[in-house]
C-alpha cells in the first residue's frame, strides 16, 4: 500500500511541476519514499493547531524540492488542488522557495542555509524546554532538516554542524539526499568527502548510509534517529529522478521537466491508482495545558506572553536620565552597550557576537552564556562563524522573537546572503555592526569599511541605523522594538568621538530618520545644508562651529534614509532643491535619487590604508581645513 502512496505522490509532484512548466522534479522523486515515511510514522504536527509550542519542524535546506510537502499538504486537506495546479505562480500559496509560514516551517533558496535555520530552531526550543520543562515535557519536539550534496559542499553547512555538535543540539536531525549528482554532472569529480568521519568528529551520530527506496530500512533508521544523545545525520543513498527510465541518474533531471513522451514512460512504467487516505496527525493533549497551568501559574504566563509577542514596557525616560552622562562624547559601541544592558530585562532578548563581545560591547555579566547541554542562558558564542550566526538569527526569530547578533561592519560581507533571506522572510532581527569607518586605522584596509553601507541600503525592508548620539542611539532601539516584519542593522563607531550636540526638545523630528540637529537655525535662510550622519558628524561639527559666525549653515543627521523616505512629501522638503553637501565615510551614491538642486558629495571612491586615524583623515580628505574650503566653496556657488 505504502508503494502505491509514494508513487501517486511522486506523480501529482510531477503533475504540478509540468503544469508550471518550470520546477525541479529530480528531487521529489528521488525523496518520495523518505520524505513520505517521516511524514507517515514521524512527523508530529497538529494541523488543527498550528501554533501548537510543540510542533515537529520540517526545513528543507534544498528547497527546489518543496513540491512534495505542498502535494501532502494538498493529500492532508491543508491546501487545495488549486493550490497545487498554481505552483511557481504569482501570489500563491505555492510559491516554492523561499518560504516561511505556520504551514512551511522554511523552504531556503540558496543552498545550505536551511541547516543553520533549523539549528537555530533547535537551539530556541532547547532554551524554551529548559525554561518551561517542569513534570511535564512543553518542548520535546524534533526539528527534521533535508539537505542534499549541494547543501553540503556550501561553506555555511560545515559552520552549522560543527556549532550544532559543540553544543550538543540533539534535538536535529539532518536527513542527508545523497544521489551523488549535482547541476555539473556526477559529484565524485569535486565532493568525495568522508561524511561519516567528518561529522563523527563534530560530536554528530551518523546513521547510515541507508538505502533511501528501502522502506524497512528508511523507517528503521528514522526510529533510532529520535531516540539519539546527539544530533544526527542519516545518509540516505538516493537515485535522483526515482522511477523515470529516460532522465534517472541524470542531472539534468534535477531542474527541467519531461517531454510528453518521457512523461508517458513513467506512468505506462510505474504507476498504480491508490485512493489515498488522510493522515491522522499527532495532538498535543490540552488535559496537559490545563495541568501545567493550574501548577505552574506563573511559568504559564510568561510562555504565553513570549508566544504572544507581548514585549515588556521600556520606561525610557529612566533610560535616559540614568545613561545620559555616562554617554556624553563616548562611542556610539559604548553608548549601545548601556542600552542593551537595560534592554537585557526582557526575558525573551537573546543574542550573541560572532568571537567579538569584547569588541562589539554585546554581552553583560549578568545574563548566561550558553553553553554545551547548558541551555539556561540568553547570550550566544557564536564562534568565528558569521554566515551561520546571521542564519542562527533567522531559526531563533521564527514565531516571534527579539533576536541580536554582532559582528565588525566589514564582515556583514559574510552575511549578506542570509541578511537578504531575512527580509524577504519578513523576519525581526537586529544586526549590530561596530566599527564603522575607516577609522579603525592601523587595522589596514580588510578592516576599513568602504562599501558595506552602501550594499545593506539596497537590501529592501531593511532599516539601516547609523546614529549620531545618545538619544538617536536610543530611538533606534526603541525602533526596533516596533518593528514587526523588518529587520534593521545598527552602524556604530569604534571611536570615541564628540556627539554631544543634540535638543531632545526636537523628537518629534528625530524619530523620522532626518532632522535639523541645529535646530535654532531651523526657521532662518540657509545658505548650505550639511547631510550626514554617526561618527562623521564630528568633523561636520567641527567645521559648524568654525563658519557659524559668517554663514547660515544647516545640518542635517541624517541616521536612516529608510525611514526618512517613508516621510511625508511636506517634510522632506528640508532637503529638496536644496544646496547640500554630503559627508559620509562610505561610497555610497544613494543621496542622486533626492531632488537636490546642487549637491557636493565627500566620500570614499578607494580602499585605505594601515596607519593611525589622523593619517587616514589627510589620505580621505576628511579634515576639517577641507570641509571648510568646499563649505565655503558652495556658499560661494
Amino acid at each position: 500500500m505504502i508503494y502505491n502512496i509514494i508513487n501517486n505522490i511522486r506523480i501529482i509532484c510531477l503533475k504540478a511541476i509540468q503544469k508550471s512548466k518550470s520546477g525541479h522534479p529530480g528531487m521529489p522523486m528521488g525523496v518520495g519514499d523518505i520524505f513520505t515515511i517521516l511524514w507517515f510514522y514521524f512527523y508530529k504536527k497538529n494541523f488543527k493547531f498550528l501554533n501548537d509550542i510543540n510542533n515537529d519542524k520540517i526545513i528543507l535546506s534544498n528547497g527546489h524540492g518543496v513540491v512534495i510537502q505542498y502535494v501532502l499538504l494538498y493529500l492532508n486537506k491543508i491546501y487545495n488542488l488549486i493550490d497545487i495546479k498554481n505552483l511557481r505562480k504569482f501570489n500563491s500559496k505555492t510559491p516554492a522557495h523561499p518560504e516561511i509560514s505556520n504551514i512551511i516551517d522554511a523552504s531556503t533558496g540558496p543552498l545550505g542555509q536551511g541547516i543553520g535555520i533549523g539549528v537555530g530552531m533547535g537551539l530556541k526550543n532547547k532554551i524554551f524546554s529548559n525554561k518551561f520543562n517542569k513534570k511535564i515535557n512543553l518542548f520535546n519536539n524534533k526539528i527534521w532538516i533535508f539537505c542534499g550534496d549541494g547543501c553540503l559542499m556550501e561553506g555555511v553547512s560545515t559552520e552549522s554542524i560543527s556549532f550544532c555538535g559543540n553544543y550538543n543540539i540533539n534535538n536535529i536531525i539532518l536527513i542527508y539526499d545523497s544521489n551523488n549528482i549535482s547541476i555539473d554532472g556526477e559529484v565524485k569529480n569535486y565532493f568525495f568527502e568522508n561524511i561519516n568521519n567528518k561529522f563523527n568528529s563534530m560530536n554528530w551520530n551518523v546513521i547510515g548510509p541507508i538505502n533511501g527506496h528501502d522502506y524497512l530500512d528508511i523507517y528503521n533508521s528514522y526510529k533510532k534517529a529520535i531516540k539519539s544523545y546527539f544530533p544526527t545525520l542519516i545518509i540516505f543513498k538516493t537515485i535522483i529522478g526515482f522511477l523515470s527510465p529516460d532522465k534517472s541518474y541524470n542531472n539534468v533531471v534535477h531542474g527541467s521537466i519531461f517531454n510528453n513522451i518521457e512523461l508517458k514512460n513513467i506512468y505506462k512504467n510505474f504507476f498504480l491508482f491508490y485512493i489515498y487516505k488522510k493522515k491522522i496527525f499527532f495532538y498535543n493533549k490540552k488535559k496537559y495545558l490545563i495541568y501545567y497551568k493550574k501548577n505552574f501559574f506563573f511559568s504559564y504566563l510568561e510562555l504565553n506572553r513570549i508566544l504572544n509577542n507581548i514585549i515588556f514596557k521600556i520606561n525610557v525616560i529612566n533610560i535616559f536620565y540614568n545613561l545620559f552622562k555616562k554617554c556624553i562624547n563616548k562611542s556610539s559601541r559604548i553608548v549601545s552597550s548601556f542600552i542593551l544592558k537595560k534592554f537585557y530585562k526582557i526575558n525573551e532578548f537573546i543574542g550573541g557576537s560572532a568571537d567579538l563581545s569584547s569588541s562589539n560591547l554585546t554581552i553583560n555579566s549578568n545574563i548566561n552564556t550558553i553553553k554545551k547541554n547548558f541551555f539556561v542562558g540568553r547570550y550566544i558564542n557564536f564562534g568565528v562563524r558569521e554566515f551561520l550566526m546571521s542564519l542562527i538569527s533567522y531559526g531563533l526569530s521564527i514565531n516571534n522573537g527579539l533576536v541580536f547578533c554582532s559582528t565588525f561592519l566589514v564582515f556583514s560581507n559574510y552575511m549578506i546572503s542570509s541578511i537578504r533571506s531575512i527580509s524577504i522572510s519578513k523576519l525581526k532581527n537586529i544586526f549590530i555592526f561596530t566599527h564603522d569607518s575607516f577609522l579603525v586605522g592601523e587595522d589596514g584596509p580588510t578592516h576599513q569599511p568602504i562599501e558595506q553601507i552602501s550594499m545593506l541600503r539596497k537590501i529592501s525592508r531593511l532599516y539601516i541605523f547609523r546614529p549620531y548620539n545618545f538619544l538617536e542611539t536610543l530611538i533606534c532601539w526603541l525602533l526596533f522594538l516596533k518593528l514587526k516584519k523588518n529587520s534593521c542593522c545598527l552602524i556604530l563607531s569604534r571611536q570615541n568621538y564628540k556627539n554631544n550636540f543634540f535638543n531632545i526638545y526636537n523628537i518629534k523630528n528625530i524619530i523620522k530618520g532626518c532632522y535639523i540637529i541645529n535646530f535654532n537655525c531651523i526657521n532662518s535662510k540657509s545658505e548650505l545644508i550639511i547631510l550626514s550622519s554617526g561618527s562623521d558628524l564630528e568633523i561636520v561639527f567641527e567645521c559648524y562651529f568654525y563658519l557659524k559666525k559668517y554663514f547660515n549653515i544647516i545640518i542635517l543627521s541624517i541616521y536612516c534614509n529608510f525611514l526618512f523616505d517613508k516621510q511625508k512629501k511636506n517634510y522632506k522638503k528640508i532637503i529638496i532643491n536644496k544646496k547640500i553637501l554630503v559627508l559620509e565615510s562610505s561610497n555610497d551614491d544613494i543621496w542622486y535619487k533626492y531632488n537636490i538642486k546642487k549637491i557636493f558629495l565627500l566620500n570614499i571612491k578607494k580602499y585605505g590604508k594601515s596607519g593611525s586615524g589622523n593619517e587616514l583623515k589627510k589620505f580621505f580628505n576628511f579634515t576639517k581645513k577641507n570641509l571648510i574650503k568646499i563649505c565655503l566653496y558652495l556658499i560661494n556657488l
